[in-house]
């Protein structure tokens, strides 16, 4: 038996703290996986209470739009609940091309592709960009789901100060100069609130010859002309090299998407195990 090998007091200790959010939930005080039984809106249904909803990220306030809700209705009509399928053997509906299409437009960009989450973009897309000899420079507040693309990546991973671009030239000054230098930023940093230095960021892109990857999961739909994100908001859209969003904030749905030139679908598509197998 593979027990054997286990520490079983060590074990018996990480075990007992799963059991402290029962705890709290006897008392009353548990503030995670509390059940909503209405639409998600300003206010929401709970413990048949109404009460305000400060903590939703539906920033447009369209999961309960009856447009959106007629349409997903149509979908599901025509195309049926699933894709049975991988996208890339036999799950790519004509509707995957359209929206892929209209993103990329919307956005400013050649192509898009799409994914099931926008967890899986980061978790997919980073790892296929850089490599051993490469470089992935965060910066040290970026969302989880990019901390799980840098560590399935083979390449130096670097981190600098919260929004600190001196903290971030140094990190670039250790690279070495010829090799591929990836900066992966949050556009609107989902704890804190606030933007990513994106004019000074694409600054130093330039300078050290290094490339841009901006995660608009905050952005998209808030900032910049007609929603189209935080690197439209600074007017930098063509300087950014990817741009990945989600579907599950602003836009009342599920999903992700990674934008950029005309390579993407050839970049990320075939080798990603996150859109292989979703």
């Amino acid at each position: 038996s593979g027990s054997q090998y286990l520490n079983m007091g060590i074990l018996q200790d990480r075990l007992s703290k799963f059991r402290l959010p029962q705890m709290y939930m006897e008392r009353g005080v548990y503030p995670y996986f509390r059940e909503i039984d209405s639409a998600q809106n300003t206010e929401v249904m709970m413990d048949g209470k109404k009460v305000l909803m400060f903590g939703s990220n539906s920033y447009m306030g369209l999961t309960y739009d009856k447009r959106i809700i007629d349409a997903a209705i149509a979908a599901t009509q025509k195309y049926g609940t699933g894709c049975a399928g991988s996208r890339l053997l036999n799950g790519t509906l004509d509707i995957h091309i359209k929206l892929e299409k209209e993103l990329a437009e919307f956005v400013g960009k050649d192509e898009s592709l799409c994914f099931s989450t926008g967890f899986t973009v980061n978790e997919g897309v980073i790892p296929q960009l850089v490599g051993r000899g490469d470089y992935i420079i965060c910066d040290d507040r970026d969302h989880a789901s990019i901390v799980d693309g840098r560590r399935l990546s083979f390449a130096t991973q670097l981190k600098y100060k919260h929004n600190d671009m001196d903290a971030l030239e140094k990190e670039l000054q250790k690279c070495e100069p010829d090799a591929l230098k990836l900066i992966v930023v949050d556009s609107v940093f989902s704890m804190e609130g606030d933007l990513a230095n994106l004019p000074e960021i694409v600054r130093l892109k330039k300078k050290y010859n290094a490339s841009v990857y901006v995660d608009e999961a905050h952005g998209l739909g808030v900032f910049g002309r007609n929603g189209r994100g935080v690197c439209d908001h600074f007017g930098l859209t063509d300087e950014i090299d990817l741009i990945m969003g989600t579907f599950s904030k602003s836009l009342a749905s599920i999903g992700g998407v990674v934008v950029g030139g005309e390579d993407v679908h050839n970049l990320v598509g075939d080798d990603a195990p996150s859109f292989i197998l979703p």
